[in-house]
Formats: C-alpha cells, structure tokens, sequence
C-alpha cells in the first residue's frame, strides 16, 4: 500500500500507511468506502443511497491530504464544493473536528468554521490549505493551481461547474477529483451523471465510477438489502424515487419533471417581434390558477414565451372582458391553443376576444411533456447562429411558469401521492407546463403534418 508522510505538527512527522492514519483518527471505513479510497483513478464519481457514507469518505479522502507532499513537494491545497455553503460545511467538519482533535488548530495560521457567512478555510503551520467554496458564487471558483477538488452533492451540480472553473484549477497540478452524492437527473448537464457516464466507459482510464446502494454499507444497514429500515423506506416510497435515493440509480421518473430546466439557459430577456407571429397557450382553471402565456414562433421554430398570466377565483367570462381584453397584445394574437376538455370555456374566449381556436392540443400527457422537454435542449452548433440555443426561451417576467418548470412540476415520491398511473407526474404545480404543452402538440403537429402533405405533393408530381 502507498505510504504517506504524517505531519501532525509543525516538527514531528512519521511514515505510514493510509489505513493505519484512518485507524489512528478513529475511522473504519466500510468496504465499499475503502474501494474508492483504494482506487488509483484521477477523477472518482460515486452514485450512493442515502445515509451511505459519503460525507465521512469525503472528508476523510480530504483529510489524508494533509499529511501528503505533492509531486513538487509541497503541502497541497484543496477545495470542498457544494451546491451551497451548507452542502460542503458536512465534508469539512468532519476534517475540522478531526485535526482539532489531534491538536493541529493550536498551530494553524487559519481554522475557521463559520458556516453562517461561508468562512470556513484551514491553513497548517506547514503550509497545508482546505477550503469550501460555493457553486452558488461561480466566480469563487477561480484561483490558483488545486491539488484535490471533492465536489459535495454532485447530484444536484452542473456539469458546468467542474468543466469550466474546477478541471482548469486541477492541470497544473494534476490534481485529483471527488464527485459524490444521491443522482437526481439522468442528464449529461448533471455533474454526477456526466462523471459517473465517464467512468463506466473503460476507455477513460483517468475516471472511475460506482454505483453504491445504501445497504452497501452494512455499519449502518447490518441487515443489507433485508434490513427492516430498507425494507420500511421501499414500502414507503415509490419505486422509482427508492431506486435513486436508497438504490443510488439514475431514474427517469423521479424528482422534477423537466430535467432539462435550467435557468440560465432559458430565461432570457424578450421583447416581442412584430415579424414573429404571435399565440397564446391556455390552462383553464377558477380554484386553480387560469393560465394564459403568450407565445411568439421564430423563422427557425423558435419558441419564445414573452408574458404570463395566473388568475384564481374569476370565470373565463371575466378574465376576457377584465383582464385580456386590455392587453395590448390581444390585438396581435393569431390564434389560440386550449385544453379540448372545456369546449364552453373556449368558445367564450374565441368569442369575446375574437381570436380562432386551434385543435390537436390534447392526446397523452407523455407527448406533450416529451415536446417540451426536447424544446429545452440545447440544438448542434453547426448552422445559423440563431439556432445555437434551445429551442424554448422564456421572459425573466414569467416567474410562476420557471419556478413550475424549475422545482414545482415534479414526479410522486410517495406511494400515497401515486393515484391512478404511477408513470404520470402529480396533477400539481403544473398549469403553465400544461399550457406550455398544448401549443407544443397543436401548432408542431400542425406544423409537421403541412410538411407532410407537401412532401405528398411533391412525390406525387415527380
């Protein structure tokens, strides 16, 4: 086993051996901790189950650093990223706690842990420097050559995050990498999955991944897959939102509906285009909100969602003659795209602002999520520059939708959420995405059958 050098003081050191450090702080890790702390890959993405361990093998995977010389024979000099401050604090104290507990703080020029203002830095005597950082302040990120990043959370990280400020910190150095966490999206802008992806592909020698369920680790869970608590949590749970947060898996069907949302991708802000047609998306509701977006299309099928409405306890009557009557906008408008279940409500609306319905906006849900979710993924690069974005953009104003497709929109966690089709997202928080995906499915489909028909045509001529 690799030897590393101990420096607990400023004039004492000694040889031994990583295990026989972790024996001498008081840490025994598990098997399934001591396979990734063996491992000689460069960059480690683990997918774990909760209440597995990650924090103590963080840590501790810190820690040891403080003992070692780096190539070049310093001390090294690392970082613990969290989504938030709060996310990298656990990671930290465990380090905290273990050098004040050998006596280390008495020596140190920095030992702070104020997790309230994000301060929370050590330096040794010798040189050895650990700190957290936030990926909620990217510009943090940027500083001198690291020796070792362990990104906290990774689930819940942006796979930005260590491509542009982490791994460019780390090449000077050939520093090492850290990501672990609970998965929450399968998607390549999800750091945790983008690292765990890179290590299954056995030709990326410098990345190692694992897949480790909670009862893997069996300090914790000594009965394993059996023991009564994992059995009590799948009871509990729905199947899918057991296999990520106790399974450790990338799931389809868990979490937020729209994995695909990000804010500084698709809020940006509109102006409306007077080249552009103009539309309107409609969720009907009186208890829950009465959603109205206005909807522009660009030459390249752009989809820009210029304004917002959510109104509660008023008719379709009164929103018209209220509300949407005196929008400026209403002029403008095309047509309309409303839910085919209130034909009432739609004749009112067409009626009273004398705009056309459009139909083909109903079918299954799954189709109008899918067109939704396809629009907010970034296009190729190759082609116009106008097509070097997703193709959904949505105003700044409209906070209600963004937060609906941020955090609100979501799949059942629990089995008493599960109604009458466990493979469809809860019925709530979902008004403007409901909107959203009636234009999809009526004026695409409209859309793709022209070009259909006109490829008809045309076969048909030669």
């Amino acid at each position: 086993m690799e030897e590393v050098v101990l420096t607990v003081t400023a004039t004492q050191s000694r040889v031994l051996r990583k295990d026989v450090y972790f024996a001498e702080t008081g840490y025994y890790p598990h098997e399934g901790q001591w396979e990734i702390h063996s491992s000689s890959a460069r960059h480690r993405a683990l997918s774990n189950g909760r209440r597995w361990g990650k924090t103590l093998l963080g840590g501790k995977e810190s820690e040891i650093t403080s003992v070692v010389l780096n190539k070049f024979g310093d001390a090294q000099r690392g970082w613990i990223v969290g989504p938030n401050y709060d996310d990298g604090e656990k990671e930290f104290r465990v380090v905290y706690d273990s050098l004040k507990k050998l006596g280390v703080d008495a020596t140190c020029s920095k030992f702070l842990n104020n997790n309230e203002n994000g301060n929370m830095h050590i330096t040794t005597s010798w040189g050895w420097d650990l700190q957290v950082k936030s990926a909620a302040h990217p510009e943090t990120l940027v500083g001198e050559g690291l020796d070792f990043v362990v990104l906290a959370e990774a689930g819940r990280l942006r796979r930005v995050v260590f491509t542009q400020y982490i791994r460019p910190a780390l090449s000077d150095k050939r520093g090492w990498s850290l990501m672990t966490g609970v998965p929450e999206i399968a998607t390549q802008e999800s750091l945790l999955y983008w690292g765990w992806t890179r290590g299954q592909d056995t030709a990326r020698l410098p990345w190692g991944s694992w897949r480790m369920p909670s009862w893997t680790n069996t300090v914790t869970f000594p009965g394993g897959r059996q023991d009564e608590e994992i059995l009590e949590a799948e009871e509990d749970l729905t199947e899918d939102e057991f296999r990520r947060q106790y399974g450790g898996e990338f799931v389809e069907r868990t979490g937020r509906v729209m994995k695909e949302w990000d804010d500084e991708l698709h809020l940006a802000n509109l102006e409306y285009r007077p080249d552009w047609p103009l539309y309107a998306a409609i969720d009907y509701g009186y208890t829950n909100p009465f959603v109205w977006l206005w909807i522009q299309v660009g030459p390249w099928g752009e989809v820009h969602v210029l304004k917002e409405y959510y109104i509660t306890l008023q008719d379709t009557s009164e929103i018209c003659t209220r509300t949407l009557a005196f929008d400026p906008l209403t002029k403008y408008c095309s047509a309309f795209y409303p839910d085919p279940a209130e034909p009432d409500d739609t004749n009112t609306v067409s009626r009273l602002l004398k705009i056309p319905a459009r139909s083909g906006t109903g079918g299954e849900i799954k189709t109008r999520l899918s067109l939704i979710r396809s629009a907010l993924k970034v296009r190729p690069e190759h082609g116009p520059e106008e097509m070097k974005r997703p193709t959904l953009l949505v105003d700044r104003s409209c906070t209600r939708l963004a937060w609906e497709m941020r955090e609100g929109y979501r799949w059942p966690m629990h089995q008493s959420e599960v109604k009458n089709d466990s493979e469809l997202p809860l019925d709530k928080d979902n008004h403007g995405p409901e909107a959203l995906g009636r234009f999809f499915k009526g004026y695409f489909d409209a859309v793709e059958g022209t070009r259909s028909t006109r490829q008809r045509r045309v076969k048909l001529r030669r």
